[in-house]
């Protein structure tokens, strides 16, 4: 019996760490502000609401808990909202995901003044995509654009489908007019031109594990753009860690997050 008592200290040790790792994926999303500062704007400041990563499906991620991080990004009293991808599945086991329909469903009640833009993720249905979200109220953006008010919204294919076309997203924009991209993977990052005011991307979702001294062993980006504020010259991209999860339904050290960005005169 003493043999065998490091290996039972260990197992209750990791059990307790799973389950706290559990805890913080279900855990409210933190709010993570930026601003941003265009040169010539003359509006009024801008706030933007990004969800990223929701990953609908089961356990984590259940409809209830998707409403409330509705509710709660409707409480920012956004004036446009981007969902940059990944709207459902992920996990190794997507028992009760159900479909692109009842993960979106709840997504209808984003309320925002210039509407909800959207651009497609990797694990989401290249077919059901395009078809389903525009009937609940959103603006889906493959290579093209929409007017959001004194921004021009532009959205790209998602990175892993080879289909990812930033000239014919950007085409016919007029020159000077502030642009706000839209995109899953931010290794795109690296061809966006210096007239995109600001990018948005997700996918990597921090990391989603966090250790002491190691980091983040798993990225998903080949530039290093993990989470957080990304300045190359005149260009700025802001990639949010997400609200779900994939592959596991674990966090640690990387919490859910909303990100909210306030474009503005300098």
């Amino acid at each position: 019996m003493p043999r065998i008592l490091p290996f039972i200290a260990i197992g209750a040790a990791l059990l307790v760490l799973l389950a706290a790792a559990y805890g913080e994926a279900l855990a409210r999303p933190i709010i993570v502000t930026y601003d941003v500062a265009v040169p010539g704007w003359s509006a009024p400041p801008l706030r933007i609401v990004q969800l990223s990563d929701l990953h609908r499906g089961w356990p984590d991620m259940p409809l209830a808990r998707l409403r409330r991080i509705v509710d709660q990004a409707n409480a920012l009293r956004p004036d446009v909202i981007a969902l940059t991808g990944d709207f459902a599945f992920g996990k190794l086991a997507d028992l009760a995901a159900g479909n692109l329909d009842e993960a979106v469903r709840p997504l209808a009640r984003l309320r925002s003044r210039f509407g909800t833009f959207a651009v497609r993720g990797n694990h989401d249905d290249p077919y059901w995509t395009p078809r389903t979200l525009p009937r609940y109220g959103m603006t889906y953006l493959e290579n093209a654009h929409a007017d959001a008010g004194p921004i021009t919204v532009a959205g790209i294919d998602d990175l892993s489908t080879g289909h990812a076309d930033l000239d014919r997203a950007l085409a016919g924009i007029a020159p000077g007019q502030p642009i706000l991209l839209l995109m899953h993977e931010p290794d795109s990052f690296v061809r966006v031109p210096a007239c995109v005011t600001l990018t948005l991307a997700g996918h990597t979702h921090g990391g989603q594990v966090k250790l002491p001294l190691i980091g983040t062993p798993l990225t998903n980006t080949a530039f290093g753009y993990v989470r957080g504020r990304f300045a190359e010259g005149e260009r700025t991209m802001i990639v949010s860690s997400g609200v779900g999860t994939s592959t596991l339904p674990v966090r640690w050290n990387v919490p859910p997050e909303i990100v909210v960005v306030t474009m503005h005169a300098p």
